[in-house]
């Protein structure tokens, strides 16, 4: 009998938090974590502008991860989520992707990565696209992390991406709304819309328009602007946008 979804519910029970139903998503990841030979895991859905919403990291260090990736602008899976399984070791993330490559080897302990489909039941009954990022230490993700220890299985990898797509599915079936930026009361979106790692993107989001009207510049190039401002600065997105925000980084000091 198959007992990997039950091993993952329990993960998943383990993990969760009723009195923040927010975390909901934190959970999924963290047990993906627990089930699967993996060190961090990511789940994010399709936001603004094709670009990705982290709703759920397994630990800082998986969220960091994200924040880096978006950051430097690149990365498996593009920005509206992966087709299909995409397993990146160590070397293809240093021809294919090496500005992201050299962040999560100087800001992270993850040297490879599997990008894994989501479809979610969006609120009105749409479906829409999500990614399961799965974070290594190891510099091949199919090899096995340590003797006598099981290597990273596709086979379940996928099952677990579609127990992590239902997860997410029934925590927001009655969701009433969420309170992030952009949210509305009543907007009939998920709670997990309003977790840590989503509110800070969020707040980038917010940078990004606040730096149109301050710069007179096209939305690209104040995400750009942006870009190079942190990477120059060697921080992520998220903290550049928390400066700016609290008033620390005056937008027109960006100027080039």
């Amino acid at each position: 009998m198959d007992d990997l979804p039950t091993r993952f519910a329990a993960a998943r029970a383990r993990r969760a938090d009723p009195a923040r139903p927010e975390l909901a998503a934190t959970a999924l990841a963290a047990a993906c974590c627990d089930v699967l030979a993996v060190d961090g895991a990511v789940v994010s859905v399709a936001g603004r502008d094709a670009w990705r919403l982290p709703v759920g990291a397994s630990d800082d260090a998986a969220a960091v991860a994200e924040r880096w990736r978006f950051t430097v602008g690149q990365g498996p899976g593009g920005g509206d989520g992966a087709a299909e399984p995409l397993v990146v070791d160590a070397d293809g993330l240093r021809t294919r992707w090496p500005a992201l490559h050299d962040q999560l080897r100087r800001h992270t302990p993850f040297r490879s990565t599997v990008t894994l489909p989501l479809r979610l039941l969006l609120p009105g009954g749409a479906t829409g696209p999500g990614v399961l990022d799965l974070h290594l230490h190891r510099e091949r993700p199919l090899a096995p992390p340590g003797p006598g220890a099981a290597p990273l299985d596709l086979g379940p990898a996928r099952r677990v991406a579609a127990l992590v797509g239902a997860g997410l599915d029934a925590t927001g079936a009655g969701a009433t709304g969420a309170t992030g930026a952009g949210a509305g009361e009543g907007d009939g979106e998920p709670d997990w819309m309003d977790a840590p790692t989503a509110r800070a993107r969020q707040r980038v989001w917010m940078v990004i328009s606040m730096a149109q009207q301050v710069l007179a510049v096209e939305r690209a190039d104040a995400l750009a602007l942006l870009r190079a401002t942190a990477y120059v600065q060697d921080r992520t997105l998220e903290d550049l946008a928390e400066d700016v925000v609290a008033g620390r980084t005056p937008l027109g000091s960006l100027r080039g």
